[in-house]
């Protein structure tokens, strides 16, 4: 006789545990969304390029044009086109002007940004669910939320947000192209290229890979031409900007693009790229990746098979790897903490949870999202141990660590001071500081043009908070970004010092000839080898770092032999976007005659009137210099 504790319990209907998934899924992403705003707002910054964004905004505002300087200068390009218009549509709109509305907008970005990679894991899900059920898809986002570069580049008052928006969009698109190609998915794909390409330089790639795909399938006869042409109709958004551009600015390209690249650079771009892997757990990706291969390739028939079948997927891979090899290998990274390398966080994690849960379903899946989240967190303690630096934004990691990480932190911080002062991958702690400090010398927007100075000048290198709070002020961007002229100069790259040189240096500044270099000793012997005033007290932050790494094997000093190995450490033959100087005698050429002063402008009465017609009679002589090479080289 069978008694019911027998029986086997009855299984849940299959509706309700549909509705059960649903549940869990949406109220996961629900608290995810909450962990984005929440995360994005504690990390929340203001560089000070962003201001250069809002010039332009503030500009246009104004009825002035997208200009730098408004006329009579000649209209030169150095700020995102979409970014800058969104920013001046809210301005317009709502009354919110740009200090204020660009973080908020950014960080709805991100919120934008979960719900792609969101829709993206639930067709995965969809695909095969017996492989990433919702608890694996949560998981994968949750790693993705928690990563401190992700949540970091949710501000910053950029237009990385708005860039990394599109690039997700395009790319995760790519993945769900249909066996027919549609003119309707063509579209939607076009547009998010062209929208990337509105955005930023980098979405250019990303138009050229569209464009290619199409003809690709046209030429396979897997599509027809008029369906395909409809499709990327989106893209004449871009042609029609680029001939706008050419119009109105003169160029194809924008003005920054002339001022930042100067040549490959692949020796900073490696130590960007270590260093974003280590943080971020990104060195996990590559054993994922060549495992997913090995797989793969055991059947390599059908594997290549695969491929052709999923051209755009493939085209969508390449163009994302082919921007960030670019950066990594030709710019030699950022100027900013991981800023182009921010959208390959949810698209490595994203990508590293399908792979695996292709080769062994939702468990191995789960656990190698969890080892991505671990690997991860490493920013985090990067954050955590530098979170009250000096007054230059960086600090040196290793005295924290345990004695079997120290290696590790040791070479990690000679990559971070490395790049430090080449000014790469600078820290948003450290254009924060920079920030508040340019804003005390700033105070409050104000208007200082008079009859008797219609056109107040200022030269400066840091141009983006003087820009925004100097209203009617012409600004001569010494670094060139904002200059037609200085942004063609030869870069100033100098041959670097001689290890003997440094050698001698630092024999000359070991005083008690002990073998060991304290602070001053080390101040003095890189001055006399890199010729700079030994008396300035400046520079002692780096000597500070130095030691302090090495502080386990003598506290307070550094051994000479050591001193010599990183004197090339701190010998910056070049440094990014400031690689460029203005000519002899161009600046002058302005007569520049405002001074900063407790946040008070003061100007200068000039001997001679600077005139529209002064000012565009020397725009045209040293733009025609340019033009016939007679600049200095």
């Amino acid at each position: 006789m069978v008694t019911p504790v027998d029986l086997p319990a009855p299984s849940p209907p299959a509706g309700r545990e549909r509705r059960g998934a649903r549940v869990a899924w949406w109220t996961g992403i629900a608290v995810l969304a909450a962990l984005t705003v929440y995360g994005g707002s504690r990390l929340a910054f203001l560089c000070d390029d962003a201001f250069i964004h809002f010039r332009y905004a503030a500009n246009a505002y104004e009825g002035l044009g997208l200009v730098w300087n408004p006329p009579p200068f000649q209209p030169v390009e150095g700020a995102g086109f979409l970014w800058v218009m969104v920013l001046w549509g809210i301005w317009s709109l709502f009354g919110v002007e740009p200090p204020q509305a660009a973080n908020p907008f950014s960080i709805g970005c991100g919120l934008v940004q979960l719900l792609l990679l969101a829709a993206a894991v639930r067709r995965i899900g969809q695909r095969d669910g017996s492989r990433l059920p919702v608890a694996a898809g949560l998981c994968a986002l949750a790693v993705v939320v928690g990563n401190r570069t992700f949540l970091q580049w949710l501000s910053s008052g950029l237009d990385t947000a708005l860039f990394n928006v599109w690039l997700l969009w395009w790319t995760l698109h790519a993945f769900r192209a249909p066996a027919q190609r549609t003119s309707r998915w063509l579209a939607v794909w076009s547009s998010a290229a062209a929208l990337a390409a509105v955005t930023r330089p980098d979405g250019l790639p990303l138009v050229c890979a569209t464009a290619a795909v199409a003809a690709w399938h046209v030429a396979r006869r897997r599509a027809a031409v008029l369906p395909t042409l409809a499709g990327l109709s989106p893209l004449l958004l871009v042609v029609a900007l680029t001939f706008w551009r050419r119009a109105y600015y003169g160029e194809w390209l924008p003005n920054t693009y002339y001022a930042k690249v100067v040549s490959a650079w692949p020796e900073a771009g490696w130590r960007y790229f270590a260093c974003f892997a280590l943080e971020n757990g990104a060195w996990l990706w590559f054993p994922l990746a060549a495992a997913w291969l090995v797989v793969q390739l055991r059947r390599p028939a059908r594997a290549f098979a695969a491929l052709a079948d999923h051209v755009p997927a493939l085209a969508a891979a390449g163009a994302v790897l082919f921007n960030a090899c670019y950066y990594l290998f030709k710019v030699g990274g950022d100027h900013f903490e991981y800023r182009v390398l921010s959208p390959l966080v949810p698209l490595g994690v994203l990508a590293c949870v399908a792979m695996v849960a292709r080769i062994r379903g939702a468990a191995l899946a789960v656990a190698t999202a969890a080892c991505l989240g671990v690997a991860s967190s490493v920013g985090w303690v990067h954050l955590a141990l530098t979170s009250d630096p000096a007054y230059h934004g960086v600090k040196p990691v290793t005295p924290s660590m345990p004695s079997f990480a120290k290696p590790l932190a040791r070479w990690f911080d000679r990559q971070q001071l490395w790049l430090f002062v080449r000014y790469v991958g600078l820290r948003c702690v450290h254009h924060d500081i920079m920030l508040r400090l340019y804003t005390t010398m700033y105070g409050s927007r104000q208007r200082i043009a008079t009859p008797a100075e219609p056109f107040p000048a200022l030269a400066t290198g840091a141009v983006g908070l003087p820009s925004w709070y100097l209203i009617d002020c012409a600004i001569i961007d010494e670094f060139g970004l904002n200059d037609w002229v200085i942004a063609r100069m030869p870069s100033h790259l100098r041959a670097p010092k001689p290890e003997s040189a440094i050698a001698d240096a630092v024999a000359r500044g070991d005083s008690d000839h002990d073998g060991w270099l304290d602070v001053l000793e080390l101040r003095h012997a890189y001055a006399a080898a890199f010729g700079t005033n030994p008396d300035e007290a400046t520079g002692d932050f780096l000597m500070r770092f130095l030691i302090a790494v090495h502080e386990d094997q003598r506290p307070g000093a550094i051994s000479a032999a050591e001193a010599v190995e990183l004197g090339s450490l701190l010998d910056a033959t070049r440094q990014m976007a400031h690689e460029r100087l203005p000519p002899p005698g161009y600046v002058a050429a302005f007569d520049p005659n405002v001074t900063m002063a407790g946040g008070v402008a003061t100007v200068r009465p000039r001997a001679v009137p600077l005139t529209a017609d002064r000012i565009r009679a020397i725009e045209a002589e040293w733009r025609d210099k340019v033009v016939k090479g007679q600049l200095p080289r």
